[in-house]
């Protein structure tokens, strides 16, 4: 029962900062206005994606130190430990890089 209130505290909470600190539009006053605010709005979206993308990285990242920790003193294992971070690396770096390109590309052919 605890648990179920506290998650519905949390949730409550989290849903009145997302509505007191979004700056909901509601009427503009031309076109320009409006695409800005839409670029604004796009660009934070792409700043939560690509966050979202780091911290998960970050976990995998931590997950194969953690894994392997135990059995680092062979080489075998080292090696393989620092090719998982490298590849986690890559993922992250492709996922975040594309969050930013394929709205520039569609951009680009509009």
């Amino acid at each position: 029962m605890k648990r179920k209130v506290t998650k519905c505290l949390v949730s409550a909470y989290t849903v009145s900062l997302v509505f007191l600190n979004s700056g909901v539009v509601r009427a503009a006053s031309d076109a320009g206005e409006v695409q800005s605010k839409l670029n604004t709005g796009l660009t934070s979206i792409k700043v939560v994606i690509t966050s979202v993308i780091a911290i998960v990285g970050i976990i995998a990242a931590a997950k194969i130190v953690i894994s392997k920790l135990p059995s680092l003193d062979d080489p075998n294992m080292k090696n393989e430990m620092w090719r998982g971070i490298g590849m986690v690396a890559a993922a992250v770096a492709a996922g975040g890089a594309l969050t930013w390109l394929i709205p520039w590309v569609y951009g680009l052919f509009q």
